[in-house]
């Protein structure tokens, strides 16, 4: 980055992107909100769940805030045994990660991480379980504006980190219209199977949900596009 030749226009160009870009997120902001709401309430009425789901978004009054629909689902009941079989399980999986050769190291430590925080959660929900303070709907909402703001951040995220390098205008666009395609894509249908997974094995399993298949996978994906698209043929263009 020290090395890189920074044409003034180049940074100019980025940055008028960046502003426009935004604006243009700024204005699909409802049709984003509704979109959404709409494709989680079909996708939870399709698989006949029992609950109450509001398409009507609720808040989203402030110019950076979304719209959000109502999502309030009955859980199953989960029987007296759940918590013991979801430890007994993950004391599986540590031991079945530890077995793991030295070329899987990354997806043990990885599952290990996944069982300290769900271990943890069936600890609590064992000694403490009416004192959880969260709830399927404050889950859905959070979620639903943490990707909303990921989407607000894109552009400007890729001029720090993309826009700045010699690629032609279409590909710094192209880019940002790409990773605003799998948020748009992948939110409802990650919170809707959520939504499902709460329903069938109970609270218990949302801190591992929130922690690790929340807004931590739409980075992921964020992070994978931005580094296929460093890998695309640069334009070469000394200014823009």
């Amino acid at each position: 980055m020290w090395r890189l030749q920074l044409p003034l226009l180049r940074l100019w160009v980025g940055l008028g992107l960046a502003v426009g870009l935004t604006w243009l997120a700024l204005l699909a902001r409802p049709w984003v909100a509704q979109a959404w709401a709409s494709a989680m309430v079909w996708w939870l009425q399709a698989l006949e769940l029992p609950g109450q789901f509001e398409v009507q978004g609720r808040g989203g009054d402030s110019l950076l805030s979304l719209a959000v629909p109502y999502i309030d689902v009955q859980l199953a009941d989960p029987g007296s045994w759940m918590s013991l079989w979801h430890g007994l399980i993950a004391l599986a999986v540590w031991w079945a990660a530890g077995r793991m050769s030295d070329a899987a190291k990354p997806v043990a430590y990885l599952l290990r991480f996944a069982v300290l925080v769900h271990g943890a959660a069936v600890l609590f929900f064992i000694c403490w379980p009416a004192s959880f303070p969260h709830s399927v709907a404050l889950h859905i909402s959070s979620g639903l504006r943490q990707a909303w703001h990921l989407m607000l951040l894109a552009p400007w995220i890729h001029l720090a980190t993309y826009y700045l390098f010699p690629f032609a205008v279409w590909q710094r666009v192209l880019l940002t219209l790409l990773t605003w395609g799998f948020l748009f894509v992948l939110t409802p249908l990650q919170y809707a199977l959520h939504v499902a997974l709460v329903h069938q094995m109970g609270m218990l399993i949302l801190p591992l949900l929130h922690l690790l298949f929340g807004v931590m996978l739409a980075i992921i994906g964020f992070v994978a596009l931005y580094g296929w698209a460093m890998s695309w043929k640069s334009a070469g263009v000394a200014h823009a």
